[in-house]
């Protein structure tokens, strides 16, 4: 009987040595609360911020299929409409120049002295011989740059969830009792700031993502645009962003040198 005592007491002097390990801390206030109208609110708020953008930096082109990438200088003009003129460099020498008009592109290459032209929502390229710039869809460039609303339909449902870093906005097509989601967006949970917004295909699969972050004066410095089937995405690192930029219309016309070969992309066989 006396070997329990002598545990306890062992077990006891044992406890008493032993420290707590440090963990992270939570903040002591409650997080912030909001309603859905006022998340939705904030995310359109700078869905809306301004019709057109002028921005210049560095932009990174990722193919994730074949393990490829490429870093450039850019600068751009982008207008809600769809409107896209983008020059990328590297050092002083055009790597690529693209222009949209809102329904239709031209991606130049001038090392492959080739035009690649077709629906702005098409990518550009040689099909099996891809290169990173076909992460450059142009409309994705400008839905990624300026985002629209989340606009749910009349028939469609909008639903908010929350956890303590932040709040995700729902969009769905309800069909007979289920629903295909359509469009996902996060935001921040203190400041309402979206970082995140997800669209999905009529099948509810993911199609698109985009992502922002280091945000200055109101405007995300840093946008992030992927297309996770195709492995495609693209970084851009602004240094100057101007929303509300004047667009000189002759920037959206296409100038495609004479002796270059041009491409329609709309009569190459369908793939993703």
């Amino acid at each position: 009987m006396a070997a329990v005592p002598a545990l306890a007491a062992l077990l006891g002097g044992a406890g008493c040595g032993i420290s707590p390990n440090a963990i992270a801390t939570l903040p002591a206030r409650p997080p912030r609360s909001a309603s859905l109208e006022e998340v939705l609110a904030a995310y359109d708020r700078f869905a809306q911020a301004a019709p057109t953008l002028g921005a210049s930096g560095d932009l990174e082109v990722r193919d994730r299929r074949r393990g490829q990438a490429r870093r450039l200088g850019v600068r751009l003009l982008a207008a809600r409409d769809g409107r896209l003129y983008l020059k990328a460099s590297v050092a002083v020498v055009t790597a690529l120049e693209v222009v949209c008009d809102g329904r239709q592109f031209w991606f130049q290459v001038p090392s492959k002295r080739k035009v690649w032209t077709g629906r702005a929502d098409q990518r550009p390229g040689d099909g099996e011989a891809r290169e990173p710039y076909e992460a450059l869809r142009p409309a994705d460039v400008v839905a990624a740059l300026l985002p629209a609303a989340l606009d749910p339909g009349p028939d469609e449902l909008l639903a908010l969830e929350a956890d303590r870093q932040g709040f995700s906005l729902l969009v769905a097509q309800p069909a007979r009792g289920r629903a295909l989601v359509r469009r996902r967006a996060w935001l921040e949970r203190e400041s309402l700031q979206p970082r995140r917004l997800r669209g999905y295909d009529a099948r509810g699969e993911l199609e698109t993502e985009v992502q922002w972050s280091n945000w200055q004066e109101g405007w995300p410095r840093h946008v992030e645009l992927a297309r996770p089937l195709d492995g495609y995405e693209a970084a851009f690192d602004f240094s100057k962003v101007q929303p509300g930029a004047a667009l000189p219309e002759q920037a959206f016309r296409p100038r495609t040198p004479p002796d270059y070969e041009l491409v329609n992309v709309d009569e190459r066989p369908a793939t993703r």
